[in-house]
């Protein structure tokens, strides 16, 4: 699993605090890929918390030496860690709230859709509404980036390849829905016909107000987002 985290520990500290509640994670690798910033001792010493707190050992915090940005940053890392021989690895950022069964969600979809090529992605996110049951999952040609996870042949064959890294792709004009999450919702998917699998019942909330990209008004309400969750036998809508 990779954790991303910038110059905002007024964020991580609540995220933190979720994933010490995720059942499960003591199963899971965790990397830590922290950008240079005038608040690096601050979210380093909330990751050494974390890790106190939870016992999770398995748990490697990498200093970035310089900035690589939002775009470079998590291709780097889950670059690395696929070429180190995960198989599948799921990607959470330091402003995403997250349900204290999301790493059951992953391991079921890790599991159950590793055979079939045409899932590229496994999603956390749903936009709701309330309603449906809580094991229910759907497949969907939308990628969303708020804690998503992919397999090690989909990264190598495609995923990775295909990654903006520079802002090269754009629909209008350059800076107009342009980026690696752009890239893969509006280019990748469609012209290869593939689909993700995310929860009916949201387990991420994104807290996230003031970002690189983001704005309050680019928060997506997650109506159906809870904290606590019981373990469910999840099935495909």
């Amino acid at each position: 699993m990779l954790l991303t985290a910038y110059d905002r520990p007024h964020y991580l500290a609540p995220v933190l605090d979720a994933w010490a509640e995720v059942r499960g994670l003591d199963g899971w690798h965790l990397r830590v890929a922290v950008e240079p910033s005038p608040a690096r001792d601050a979210v380093v010493d909330l990751v050494r918390s974390f890790v106190g707190r939870t016992g999770h050992e398995d748990t490697e915090v990498v200093l970035n030496p310089s900035r690589l940005g939002v775009l470079e940053n998590p291709y780097a890392h889950l670059d690395a860690l696929f070429r180190a021989g995960h198989g599948f690895v799921v990607r959470a950022e330091d402003d995403l709230l997250v349900s204290d069964d999301v790493l059951e969600l992953f391991a079921h979809v890790a599991a159950a859709y590793a055979a079939d090529p045409a899932v590229a992605t496994a999603h956390a996110f749903s936009p709701g509404p309330p309603g449906p049951g809580a094991d229910e999952l759907v497949r969907t040609t939308e990628f969303c980036p708020w804690v998503w996870g992919t397999w090690r042949d989909r990264w190598l064959d495609l995923v990775g390849p295909t990654w903006d890294r520079d802002y090269s792709t754009y629909n209008v004009e350059p800076g107009f829905e342009t980026g690696w999450d752009w890239n893969l919702n509006t280019r990748v998917f469609p012209a290869h016909g593939l689909h993700a699998v995310a929860p009916a019942v949201s387990r991420v909330r994104n807290i996230g107000e003031v970002g690189e990209h983001g704005t309050p008004d680019d928060l997506v309400p997650a109506p159906t987002f809870t904290a606590h969750r019981p373990p469910q036998r999840y099935r495909e809508r």
